[in-house]
């Protein structure tokens, strides 16, 4: 049975427009055929895979028992998850930053078990997979939120990850923060 291994690099994943998975496959007797260096968004997400391994590698990605399923993404993390270690609960701490064309801007730090630690922009947290992407790119780890996953409609996935995200996602510092009176957590 053809398989996959996976490894990833701190220090590829620290650098602009990284590759730091390096994706081995092996043939039917164990052998290596190739690899590929993937980003985060690459290696999750299905379809961008395919697209990643026929781009790098001029080579036609297949997963039958994927390719199958009912559910193909879903499916395709499912066999990701068994080749990288887990994250199982996350927290999340705004911090602002200055920039110079935008002035003060927060980034959002994701702490997990194990002192792993992402920094996502808004843009990446607001919807669950991009979230699992960066925290992989950046971590080496999977996070999975299964409750999540298993909602099929995607307006009701959406509103669940954002309920969600109200018990991950803590209020800025005092100084920073909007006035007590906020309310649209």
């Amino acid at each position: 049975m053809p398989s996959m291994r996976i490894r990833w690099s701190e220090q590829e994943a620290r650098k602009p427009y990284a590759r730091p998975f390096m994706v081995t496959f092996s043939g039917d007797d164990g052998s290596d055929v190739g690899s590929v260096a993937l980003n985060g968004a690459d290696l999750l997400y299905y379809t961008q895979f395919q697209t990643a391994v026929l781009s790098l590698a001029g080579e036609l990605f297949v997963d039958t028992e994927v390719e199958a399923a009912a559910d193909p993404q879903r499916t395709w993390l499912d066999r990701v998850a068994g080749l990288m270690p887990a994250i199982a609960a996350i927290t999340i701490t705004p911090r602002s930053t200055f920039d110079d064309n935008q002035g003060r801007v927060f980034r959002l730090v994701i702490n997990a078990e194990g002192g792993r630690a992402a920094i996502v922009d808004a843009s990446g947290l607001l919807e669950y997979q991009e979230l699992q992407a960066v925290i992989a790119h950046q971590t080496g780890a999977l996070y999975r939120d299964l409750a999540i996953e298993g909602i099929e409609d995607a307006a009701d996935r959406r509103r669940a990850w954002m309920g969600a995200l109200r018990l991950l996602v803590s209020r800025p510092d005092p100084g920073e923060a909007m006035n007590e009176a906020w309310h649209w957590a």
